[in-house]
Protein backbone atom coordinates (compact mmCIF):
# COMPACT_ATOMS: atom_id res chain seq x y z
CA UNK A 1 0.00 0.00 0.00
CA UNK A 2 1.42 3.65 -0.74
CA UNK A 3 2.46 5.40 1.74
CA UNK A 4 0.84 9.35 1.36
CA UNK A 5 2.38 12.17 2.99
CA UNK A 6 0.72 13.02 6.45
CA UNK A 7 -1.07 16.24 4.70
CA UNK A 8 -2.84 14.02 2.33
CA UNK A 9 -4.00 11.32 5.13
CA UNK A 10 -4.96 14.07 7.28
CA UNK A 11 -7.14 15.97 4.26
CA UNK A 12 -8.24 12.52 4.06
CA UNK A 13 -9.31 11.91 7.12
CA UNK A 14 -11.36 15.16 7.60
CA UNK A 15 -13.52 14.80 4.74
CA UNK A 16 -14.49 11.40 6.04
CA UNK A 17 -15.21 13.01 9.26
CA UNK A 18 -17.28 15.54 7.78
CA UNK A 19 -19.28 13.08 5.09
CA UNK A 20 -20.02 10.20 7.95
CA UNK A 21 -21.17 12.98 10.33
CA UNK A 22 -23.31 14.48 7.57
CA UNK A 23 -24.60 11.16 7.23
CA UNK A 24 -25.44 10.67 10.87
CA UNK A 25 -27.40 13.86 10.74
CA UNK A 26 -29.18 13.18 7.40
CA UNK A 27 -30.37 9.45 8.30
CA UNK A 28 -30.68 10.04 11.79
CA UNK A 29 -33.91 8.47 11.85
CA UNK A 30 -33.13 5.18 9.98
CA UNK A 31 -29.88 4.96 11.40
CA UNK A 32 -31.04 5.30 15.03
CA UNK A 33 -33.08 1.93 15.64
CA UNK A 34 -30.89 0.53 13.35
CA UNK A 35 -27.79 1.14 15.40
CA UNK A 36 -30.26 0.02 18.39
CA UNK A 37 -31.11 -2.75 16.44
CA UNK A 38 -27.38 -3.96 15.84
CA UNK A 39 -26.26 -3.71 20.00
CA UNK A 40 -29.48 -5.47 20.65
CA UNK A 41 -27.89 -8.26 17.93
CA UNK A 42 -24.72 -8.71 19.84
CA UNK A 43 -26.76 -9.25 23.42
CA UNK A 44 -29.40 -11.50 21.83
CA UNK A 45 -26.39 -13.48 20.17
CA UNK A 46 -25.26 -15.99 22.86
CA UNK A 47 -28.97 -16.35 23.92
CA UNK A 48 -30.36 -16.98 20.63
CA UNK A 49 -27.03 -19.44 19.88
CA UNK A 50 -28.28 -21.35 23.64
CA UNK A 51 -31.46 -21.92 22.14
CA UNK A 52 -29.69 -23.29 19.01
CA UNK A 53 -27.43 -25.54 21.09
CA UNK A 54 -30.62 -27.05 22.73
CA UNK A 55 -31.75 -28.28 19.11
CA UNK A 56 -34.19 -25.25 19.04
CA UNK A 57 -34.89 -24.01 14.79
CA UNK A 58 -32.66 -20.96 14.12
CA UNK A 59 -35.68 -18.99 13.52
CA UNK A 60 -37.91 -20.51 16.21
CA UNK A 61 -34.45 -19.11 18.61
CA UNK A 62 -34.29 -15.86 17.11
CA UNK A 63 -37.59 -15.03 17.79
CA UNK A 64 -37.86 -16.66 21.48
CA UNK A 65 -34.33 -14.38 22.31
CA UNK A 66 -36.34 -11.51 21.03
CA UNK A 67 -39.60 -12.30 23.13
CA UNK A 68 -37.81 -12.88 25.99
CA UNK A 69 -36.54 -9.63 25.77
CA UNK A 70 -39.17 -7.60 25.05
CA UNK A 71 -40.91 -9.24 28.53
CA UNK A 72 -37.69 -8.46 30.42
CA UNK A 73 -37.90 -4.57 28.95
CA UNK A 74 -41.51 -4.58 29.69
CA UNK A 75 -40.96 -5.24 33.36
CA UNK A 76 -38.59 -2.34 33.36
CA UNK A 77 -40.77 -0.18 31.49
CA UNK A 78 -43.70 -1.22 34.21
CA UNK A 79 -41.45 -0.60 37.23
CA UNK A 80 -40.05 2.57 36.23
CA UNK A 81 -43.61 3.60 35.19
CA UNK A 82 -44.75 3.03 38.73
CA UNK A 83 -41.74 4.72 40.70
CA UNK A 84 -42.19 7.68 38.38
CA UNK A 85 -46.22 7.79 38.91
CA UNK A 86 -45.15 7.73 42.59
CA UNK A 87 -43.28 10.33 42.36
CA UNK A 88 -45.96 12.57 40.41
CA UNK A 89 -48.27 12.06 43.39
CA UNK A 90 -45.81 13.98 45.18
CA UNK A 91 -44.88 16.94 43.17
CA UNK A 92 -47.62 19.14 44.62
CA UNK A 93 -46.03 18.85 48.12
CA UNK A 94 -42.48 19.11 46.63
CA UNK A 95 -43.45 22.65 45.27
CA UNK A 96 -44.95 23.81 47.91
CA UNK A 97 -42.04 22.90 49.89
CA UNK A 98 -39.67 24.44 47.06
CA UNK A 99 -41.70 27.68 47.82
CA UNK A 100 -41.19 27.49 51.10
CA UNK A 101 -37.28 27.14 50.57
CA UNK A 102 -37.72 29.90 48.17
CA UNK A 103 -39.28 32.42 49.73
CA UNK A 104 -36.84 32.40 53.19
CA UNK A 105 -34.04 32.24 50.68
CA UNK A 106 -35.85 36.39 49.18
CA UNK A 107 -35.82 36.97 52.73
CA UNK A 108 -32.10 35.97 53.48
CA UNK A 109 -31.33 37.81 50.23
CA UNK A 110 -33.13 40.75 51.06
CA UNK A 111 -32.04 41.16 54.80
CA UNK A 112 -27.85 40.41 53.98
CA UNK A 113 -27.48 41.54 50.02
CA UNK A 114 -29.99 44.77 50.71
CA UNK A 115 -31.86 43.63 47.36
CA UNK A 116 -35.84 43.83 48.00
CA UNK A 117 -38.05 40.69 47.29
CA UNK A 118 -40.22 42.52 44.87
CA UNK A 119 -36.59 42.98 42.87
CA UNK A 120 -35.82 39.08 43.37
CA UNK A 121 -39.51 38.15 41.58
CA UNK A 122 -38.88 41.03 38.90
CA UNK A 123 -35.94 39.30 38.19
CA UNK A 124 -36.66 35.75 37.84
CA UNK A 125 -39.88 36.52 36.00
CA UNK A 126 -37.69 38.13 33.54
CA UNK A 127 -35.25 35.18 33.58
CA UNK A 128 -38.80 32.37 33.17
CA UNK A 129 -39.91 34.46 30.04
CA UNK A 130 -37.17 33.58 27.82
CA UNK A 131 -36.86 30.02 29.71
CA UNK A 132 -40.30 29.92 28.36
CA UNK A 133 -39.72 30.80 24.69
CA UNK A 134 -36.40 28.77 24.48
CA UNK A 135 -38.34 25.98 26.12
CA UNK A 136 -41.22 25.39 24.12
CA UNK A 137 -39.11 25.40 20.99
CA UNK A 138 -36.66 22.95 22.79
CA UNK A 139 -39.56 20.66 24.11
CA UNK A 140 -41.11 20.76 20.16
CA UNK A 141 -38.07 19.80 18.70
CA UNK A 142 -37.98 16.90 21.42
CA UNK A 143 -41.69 15.76 21.05
CA UNK A 144 -40.84 15.67 17.22
CA UNK A 145 -38.07 13.83 16.84
CA UNK A 146 -39.40 11.46 20.09
CA UNK A 147 -42.61 10.76 17.68
CA UNK A 148 -40.43 9.65 15.44
CA UNK A 149 -37.74 7.73 16.56
CA UNK A 150 -40.61 5.65 18.44
CA UNK A 151 -42.47 5.24 15.07
CA UNK A 152 -39.54 3.72 13.77
CA UNK A 153 -38.56 2.14 17.01
CA UNK A 154 -41.18 -0.75 16.40
CA UNK A 155 -38.81 -1.85 13.16
CA UNK A 156 -36.42 -2.78 16.18
CA UNK A 157 -37.18 -6.38 16.64
CA UNK A 158 -37.12 -7.13 12.83
CA UNK A 159 -34.33 -5.47 12.52
CA UNK A 160 -32.89 -7.79 14.94
CA UNK A 161 -34.45 -10.80 13.60
CA UNK A 162 -32.73 -10.13 10.18
CA UNK A 163 -29.42 -9.31 11.66
CA UNK A 164 -29.47 -12.64 13.39
CA UNK A 165 -30.57 -14.80 10.78
CA UNK A 166 -28.31 -13.40 8.43
CA UNK A 167 -25.10 -13.25 10.41
CA UNK A 168 -23.41 -15.65 8.07
CA UNK A 169 -24.52 -13.68 4.80
CA UNK A 170 -22.58 -10.56 6.67
CA UNK A 171 -19.73 -12.37 7.52
CA UNK A 172 -19.61 -14.18 4.04
CA UNK A 173 -19.73 -10.45 2.69
CA UNK A 174 -17.05 -9.06 4.50
CA UNK A 175 -14.80 -12.45 2.68
CA UNK A 176 -15.58 -11.40 -0.63
CA UNK A 177 -14.35 -7.66 0.07
CA UNK A 178 -10.85 -9.08 0.83
CA UNK A 179 -8.65 -11.64 -0.56
CA UNK A 180 -8.07 -15.32 0.48
CA UNK A 181 -4.98 -14.89 2.25
CA UNK A 182 -6.50 -12.23 4.69
CA UNK A 183 -9.51 -14.25 5.57
CA UNK A 184 -8.24 -15.96 8.89
CA UNK A 185 -7.26 -12.26 9.65
CA UNK A 186 -10.53 -10.79 9.16
CA UNK A 187 -12.81 -13.45 10.85
CA UNK A 188 -10.24 -13.16 13.83
CA UNK A 189 -11.14 -9.59 13.95
CA UNK A 190 -14.54 -9.83 13.82
CA UNK A 191 -15.00 -12.74 16.01
CA UNK A 192 -12.68 -10.35 18.51
CA UNK A 193 -14.78 -7.45 17.61
CA UNK A 194 -18.20 -9.15 18.38
CA UNK A 195 -17.02 -11.16 21.68
CA UNK A 196 -15.39 -8.03 23.15
CA UNK A 197 -18.80 -5.77 22.54
CA UNK A 198 -20.63 -8.67 24.05
CA UNK A 199 -18.79 -8.42 26.83
CA UNK A 200 -18.54 -5.16 27.12
CA UNK A 201 -22.19 -4.05 26.58
CA UNK A 202 -23.52 -6.60 28.99
CA UNK A 203 -20.93 -5.86 31.79
CA UNK A 204 -21.88 -1.99 30.87
CA UNK A 205 -25.54 -2.90 31.77
CA UNK A 206 -24.75 -5.12 35.01
CA UNK A 207 -22.30 -2.61 36.44
CA UNK A 208 -25.56 0.00 35.52
CA UNK A 209 -28.15 -2.37 37.60
CA UNK A 210 -25.09 -2.96 40.25
CA UNK A 211 -24.74 0.89 41.23
CA UNK A 212 -28.62 1.51 40.68
CA UNK A 213 -28.88 -0.70 43.85
CA UNK A 214 -26.16 0.14 45.98
CA UNK A 215 -27.53 3.74 45.63
CA UNK A 216 -31.50 2.61 46.29
CA UNK A 217 -29.88 0.68 49.36
CA UNK A 218 -28.11 3.85 50.23
CA UNK A 219 -31.40 6.59 49.88
CA UNK A 220 -33.69 4.30 51.44
CA UNK A 221 -31.20 3.61 54.72
CA UNK A 222 -30.85 7.54 54.95
CA UNK A 223 -34.93 7.78 54.50
CA UNK A 224 -35.12 9.60 51.11
CA UNK A 225 -38.41 9.21 49.56
CA UNK A 226 -38.17 7.82 45.93
CA UNK A 227 -35.47 6.16 46.80
CA UNK A 228 -35.54 3.28 44.05
CA UNK A 229 -36.03 5.86 41.17
CA UNK A 230 -33.30 8.15 42.64
CA UNK A 231 -31.25 5.09 42.64
CA UNK A 232 -31.46 4.52 39.42
CA UNK A 233 -30.97 7.32 37.81
CA UNK A 234 -27.43 7.99 39.83
CA UNK A 235 -26.76 4.74 38.42
CA UNK A 236 -27.45 5.45 35.23
CA UNK A 237 -26.03 8.57 35.31
CA UNK A 238 -22.74 7.27 36.51
CA UNK A 239 -22.08 6.44 32.52
CA UNK A 240 -20.69 9.98 32.19
CA UNK A 241 -17.06 9.94 34.25
CA UNK A 242 -16.32 12.61 36.77
CA UNK A 243 -19.72 14.77 36.10
CA UNK A 244 -21.93 11.93 35.77
CA UNK A 245 -22.13 11.34 39.81
CA UNK A 246 -22.11 14.81 41.15
CA UNK A 247 -25.29 15.10 38.19
CA UNK A 248 -26.87 11.91 39.75
CA UNK A 249 -25.98 13.40 43.25
CA UNK A 250 -27.99 16.63 42.43
CA UNK A 251 -31.67 14.91 42.73
CA UNK A 252 -31.32 13.34 45.82
CA UNK A 253 -30.13 16.11 47.48
CA UNK A 254 -32.97 18.14 46.72
CA UNK A 255 -35.10 16.13 47.42
CA UNK A 256 -33.30 15.70 51.05
CA UNK A 257 -33.51 19.56 51.64
CA UNK A 258 -37.43 19.81 50.55
CA UNK A 259 -38.44 16.12 52.63
CA UNK A 260 -35.93 16.16 55.75
CA UNK A 261 -35.81 18.99 58.30
CA UNK A 262 -31.43 17.93 58.91
CA UNK A 263 -29.23 18.80 56.59
CA UNK A 264 -27.31 16.07 57.32
CA UNK A 265 -29.57 13.70 55.58
CA UNK A 266 -28.65 16.00 51.90
CA UNK A 267 -25.16 15.60 52.77
CA UNK A 268 -25.50 11.89 53.49
CA UNK A 269 -26.48 11.34 50.00
CA UNK A 270 -23.85 13.12 48.86
CA UNK A 271 -21.48 10.60 50.75
CA UNK A 272 -23.99 7.73 49.40
CA UNK A 273 -22.95 8.71 45.87
CA UNK A 274 -19.00 9.12 46.24
CA UNK A 275 -19.28 5.56 48.52
CA UNK A 276 -20.91 3.98 45.41
CA UNK A 277 -18.66 5.82 42.73
CA UNK A 278 -15.71 4.71 44.45
CA UNK A 279 -16.62 0.92 45.06
CA UNK A 280 -17.23 1.32 41.01
CA UNK A 281 -13.91 2.53 40.29
CA UNK A 282 -12.06 0.61 42.34
CA UNK A 283 -13.93 -2.92 42.44
CA UNK A 284 -17.13 -2.79 40.42
CA UNK A 285 -16.42 -1.88 36.92
CA UNK A 286 -12.95 -3.87 36.89
CA UNK A 287 -14.35 -6.76 37.95
CA UNK A 288 -17.64 -6.74 35.31
CA UNK A 289 -16.70 -4.53 33.16
CA UNK A 290 -12.90 -5.28 32.42
CA UNK A 291 -10.16 -3.78 30.32
CA UNK A 292 -11.14 -5.35 27.19
CA UNK A 293 -11.96 -1.79 26.14
CA UNK A 294 -10.56 1.20 27.65
CA UNK A 295 -11.88 4.34 26.64
CA UNK A 296 -10.39 7.18 28.63
CA UNK A 297 -12.72 9.76 29.67
CA UNK A 298 -12.05 12.43 27.23
CA UNK A 299 -13.28 10.12 24.56
CA UNK A 300 -15.91 9.17 26.68
CA UNK A 301 -17.04 13.07 27.64
CA UNK A 302 -16.83 13.66 23.60
CA UNK A 303 -18.54 10.57 22.64
CA UNK A 304 -21.92 11.99 25.21
CA UNK A 305 -21.58 15.65 23.45
CA UNK A 306 -21.53 14.61 19.70
CA UNK A 307 -24.07 11.96 20.47
CA UNK A 308 -25.80 14.47 22.04
CA UNK A 309 -25.48 17.01 19.40
CA UNK A 310 -26.09 14.43 16.70
CA UNK A 311 -29.03 12.27 17.89
CA UNK A 312 -30.01 13.92 21.37
CA UNK A 313 -30.56 11.58 23.99
CA UNK A 314 -30.33 8.51 21.58
CA UNK A 315 -26.89 9.44 20.26
CA UNK A 316 -25.38 10.31 24.45
CA UNK A 317 -26.61 6.19 24.59
CA UNK A 318 -25.47 4.42 21.68
CA UNK A 319 -22.12 6.75 21.01
CA UNK A 320 -19.93 5.12 24.10
CA UNK A 321 -20.94 1.36 23.11
CA UNK A 322 -20.26 2.28 19.22
CA UNK A 323 -16.85 3.94 20.76
CA UNK A 324 -15.71 0.92 22.42
CA UNK A 325 -16.31 -1.20 19.52
CA UNK A 326 -14.36 1.04 17.15
CA UNK A 327 -11.32 0.34 19.39
CA UNK A 328 -11.41 -2.69 18.84
CA UNK A 329 -11.43 -2.43 15.21
CA UNK A 330 -8.55 0.65 15.78
CA UNK A 331 -6.41 -1.70 17.83
CA UNK A 332 -6.41 -4.67 15.78
CA UNK A 333 -5.87 -2.82 11.92
CA UNK A 334 -2.35 -1.44 11.97
CA UNK A 335 -3.37 1.75 9.97
CA UNK A 336 -5.67 3.02 12.37
CA UNK A 337 -3.84 1.97 15.88
CA UNK A 338 -3.09 5.68 16.54
CA UNK A 339 -6.71 6.35 16.69
CA UNK A 340 -7.02 3.07 19.00
CA UNK A 341 -4.40 4.83 20.94
CA UNK A 342 -5.89 8.48 21.34
CA UNK A 343 -9.19 6.81 22.82
CA UNK A 344 -7.46 4.48 24.83
CA UNK A 345 -7.34 5.03 28.92
CA UNK A 346 -3.28 4.41 28.63
CA UNK A 347 -1.07 2.88 26.27
CA UNK A 348 -1.64 -0.63 26.48
CA UNK A 349 -0.44 -1.99 22.95
CA UNK A 350 3.10 -2.98 23.92
CA UNK A 351 1.10 -5.25 27.22
CA UNK A 352 -1.46 -6.75 25.28
CA UNK A 353 -0.99 -8.78 22.66
CA UNK A 354 -2.73 -7.65 19.27
CA UNK A 355 -3.66 -9.27 15.73
CA UNK A 356 -1.30 -8.50 12.95
CA UNK A 357 -2.63 -7.67 9.30
CA UNK A 358 -1.34 -9.83 6.81
CA UNK A 359 1.26 -8.70 4.28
Amino acid sequence: MKDYPIYIKGTGYLLLFIMVIFILVAGSTILIPVSLGILLTFLLMPVSRWFESKRVPATLAIVMSIFLMIILLGGLIFFLSTQIMSFSEDLPLLNQKLTEKFTELQHMIAVNFNVSEQRQIDWLEEQMIGVMQSGGQIFGNVFSATGSFLAAATLIPIYIFFFTFYRHKFIDFMKYMTTPDKHEWLLNVMHRTSQVSQKYLVGLLIDISILAVLNSIGFLLLGIKHAILLGVIAGMLNIIPYIGVLIGSIFPVIIALLTKDSVWIAIGAIGVCVFVQFLDNNFITPKVVGSAVSINPLATMLALLFGGMLWGVAGMMLFIPYLGMLKVIFDNVEQLRPFGFLIGEEDKLKAKKKLSKPQ
